[in-house]
């Protein structure tokens, strides 16, 4: 074995012996300088196809831009056909919810008429124009092509006259100002009257003019004259035609006013109404004062 070595020239090795590192002959430099050539060469290569893949993508890029153009371009066309086209002239305005505007009142504070071109009214400045009026609480306006609009409207509804500084407004259920009164939408409505400190007892009218309208409160709206709200004696109604004052306290507002009423039942049958002067309804009684005979 010792022999056999010799002659082959190979080392002895274990399963456990790592292989030699080939060792490098003395032609290897020129081999490195041909790499490096051939490597500056794929180089130039490479640099020439990245100017090819620049010019390629200036090219799309170009093209991407005529196509954006002609697209914008054509959708420009295409709007202006349709807004100047009759195909899409308005000729149908609806509007719902409306008590007191009118229908040309509501066009004309919307500021939509018909026979303008329907794609060119903007709705959301429609909706703000109308949210600009007084009497607008809320309001929704729809589209509805060809040539249709639908306006639905929720109004503020007066139910008092109220006098701030020599004006007088129409007010809501609760007192608060919607609009100066004018002759071209006059309603006949009863005074209100807030005297200081009474503010709490605001959302009570809201309670009796629901009240009357229920027939909870045997009471005609329209034969109501004014309206008074004062710490000492909470809601007053003074009843013009009769002469008569009815005054309600807002503490037990519902055992108050069902008193109210039932004497209210009770004097109108016996033919008595004509001879009061008030009635007070307060701390779970009811006072009538009589007239003073003449």
């Amino acid at each position: 074995m010792p022999l056999a070595l010799k002659k082959s020239g190979r080392k002895a090795r274990n399963s456990y012996t790592r292989a030699s590192a080939p060792v490098k002959k003395s032609g290897g430099g020129s081999k490195v300088r041909a790499g490096g050539v051939i490597a500056g060469i794929f180089r130039r290569l490479k640099g020439f196809s990245g100017l090819k893949s620049l010019a390629a993508l200036a090219v799309l890029l170009t093209c991407l831009g005529l196509i954006l153009a002609g697209v914008c371009y054509s959708s420009l066309w295409l709007y202006n056909k349709a807004i100047t086209s009759d195909f899409f002239t308005t000729r149908h305005v609806d509007v719902t919810g409306n008590v007191r505007l009118s229908h040309d009142m509501v066009l004309q504070y919307g500021g939509i008429r018909e026979g303008d071109n329907s794609l060119a009214v903007s709705i959301a400045k429609v909706e703000r124009n109308l949210r600009k009026t007084p009497w607008v609480e809320e309001v929704s306006v729809k589209r509805l092509l060809p040539d249709r609009f639908v306006i639905r409207l929720k109004e503020r509804l007066p139910s008092f006259w109220v006098h701030k500084d020599g004006v007088l407004y129409y007010a809501n259920e609760l007192g608060e100002i919607i609009a100066p009164v004018e002759s071209k939408n006059f309603l006949s409505l009863p005074t209100l009257r807030v005297d200081p400190g009474a503010e709490d007892a605001l959302p009570y009218l809201t309670r009796l003019m629901k009240g009357m309208q229920s027939g909870l409160l045997p009471i005609e709206a329209g034969a109501v004259s004014s309206v008074s709200v004062s710490p000492g004696k909470g809601i007053e109604i003074y009843l013009e035609d009769r002469e008569m004052r009815l005054s309600i306290a807002t503490d037990d507002w519902e055992g108050n006013l069902s008193r109210l009423s039932l004497t209210l039942g009770d004097l109108a049958r016996r033919h008595e109404l004509r001879n009061v002067r008030e009635i007070r309804s307060v701390n779970g009684n009811v006072w009538v004062l009589l007239n003073q005979p003449a």
